[in-house]
């Protein structure tokens, strides 16, 4: 095998079970090289700042959703918030943390949603790139809400399982059984 068209042993173990492995000139790779050293992120403290928002660009995608948020968001999130631990009743810390989830999910739902409206009520609408940019978050947003909630459910689901088997195991032990007649 030539040099141009060597790869590493770990690149060929990946490739075991699937398609052939594609070679890689060594042209091609310096190249690569060379090109990532133009490309190396932002440098000021200021470029720094801005690209740190671009996560929270359209303020769908935030990390602490309370983080600036008006009074009122905080108030209903709360609001709503209670209403899923009181109707979920976690156990234990992975069930809290699904219903924080199913939480975050749902709101972040619900601005997405609001998003939409906004775009959608503009002229020309569908002629605008951020109307299907809007449908995706929205779609990733349902399924991450959807996942959760199905991920809540199993798991609480396996809990009483495992809960109702361990009170008939203890109900068997306590009855005693009673080999003895009686008369």
């Amino acid at each position: 095998m030539s040099e141009e068209t060597q790869q590493p042993a770990s690149k060929q173990d990946a490739s075991v079970g699937s398609a052939p492995p594609t070679a890689v000139s060594t042209k091609k790779i310096e190249a690569n090289r060379r090109n990532a050293q133009h490309s190396t992120g932002p440098k000021t403290a200021e470029g720094k700042a801005k690209t740190a928002q671009n996560a929270i660009k359209h303020g769908i995608f935030v990390k602490q959703l309370l983080q600036r948020a008006p009074a009122e968001f905080a108030a209903e999130m709360e609001t709503f918030a209670q209403e899923m631990r009181d109707y979920y009743q976690p156990v234990g810390k992975l069930e809290e943390i699904l219903v924080d989830k199913i939480v975050v999910e749902h709101m972040r739902y619900a601005r997405i949603l609001a998003v939409d409206q906004y775009e959608v009520g503009r002229p020309n609408a569908f002629w605008w790139p951020a109307v299907d940019r809007v449908a995706c978050y929205a779609t990733s947003a349902n399924r991450a809400l959807s996942r959760a909630m199905e991920d809540l459910e199993r798991i609480q689901n396996a809990r009483k399982a495992r809960e109702s088997a361990a009170a008939a195991n203890s109900a068997d032990t306590e009855q005693q059984p009673s080999g003895e007649g009686r008369g």
